[in-house]
Formats: C-alpha cells, sequence, structure tokens
C-alpha cells in the first residue's frame, strides 16, 4: 500500500516509472549493460570473451547514467556483474597460464599445438626470445 493507502503507488511512483520506462534510451542502455554483464559471467571461460563483455557492460552502465542523480538499478547491477565477469576471467586466465607453465602434460600438449600451427615449438618461440621456463 502506498503513503496514503493507496494500491497504485508503485504504479504512480516517479522512481518506479523512471526505472522501468522502456522508451527512454538511458533505461534501454542500462538494460542491455545488465545482458551484458550477466553474460560477461558464464562466457569468461571461453576464450576469455567474458573480460571484454565485461568491460563494455561497465562503460555501458556509466554511460546511460546521463545526466542523472543516481544510477539505475539495472546499471548498478551492470557494474556489479561487469566487474565479476572481469575478476573471474582474469583468474581463469592466470589458472590456465599457471597449468600450462606447471604441469608437463599441459606443456607438452601446448608445445604439440604450436608446432601444428606455426611450425616451431612453444619452447623454441621462447627460446628465440630470450626466455625459458621450466629449466628447458
Amino acid at each position: 500500500m502506498g503513503e496514503n493507502g493507496d494500491n497504485n503507488y508503485y504504479y504512480n511512483n516517479y522512481d518506479y516509472n523512471k526505472a522501468h520506462n522502456e522508451l527512454d534510451p538511458h533505461v534501454a542502455m542500462a538494460g542491455t549493460a545488465l545482458i551484458l554483464g550477466l553474460a560477461s559471467i558464464p562466457l569468461c571461460f571461453f576464450l576469455n570473451i567474458g573480460v571484454v563483455i565485461g568491460g563494455i557492460a561497465i562503460v555501458m552502465a556509466l554511460l546511460s547514467k546521463g545526466t542523472m542523480e543516481k544510477f539505475l538499478p539495472q546499471a548498478r547491477r551492470a557494474v556489479i556483474f561487469g566487474i565479476l565477469g572481469i575478476v573471474l576471467g582474469y583468474s581463469v586466465m592466470a589458472y590456465d597460464v599457471h597449468k600450462v607453465l606447471t604441469d608437463p602434460q599441459y606443456h607438452e600438449q601446448l608445445n604439440q599445438m604450436s608446432q601444428q600451427m606455426n611450425g616451431v615449438s612453444f619452447d623454441d618461440m621462447l627460446k628465440e626470445i630470450g626466455v625459458s621456463i621450466g629449466g628447458n
């Protein structure tokens, strides 16, 4: 119920209407940012696309504010999900790099893939630039 016992309080509330007006471009941009922020979380496990999508979600959420005093609720959530997607994406990438550099089975698989794709193993490419890992 509303302040005066009005059942239409939520529908007549200016803040509710402003945050859910689909014709307002700020609301549409905040909604798109929210969708991108949500999508960045599972996509961080696929080619680290989630890091890029999360960054786009944060930028769109910041741009959706425009000249308003506060962020829309969708934009706030988009920033949170975008940050979560970026952090999770970088942590997955760090784990993958650590696994390739420390596990001999994954390191050998990387050498084989590099040999097939580039004609040179990963270890040989590192030797060319003067870097050695794992006692090689």
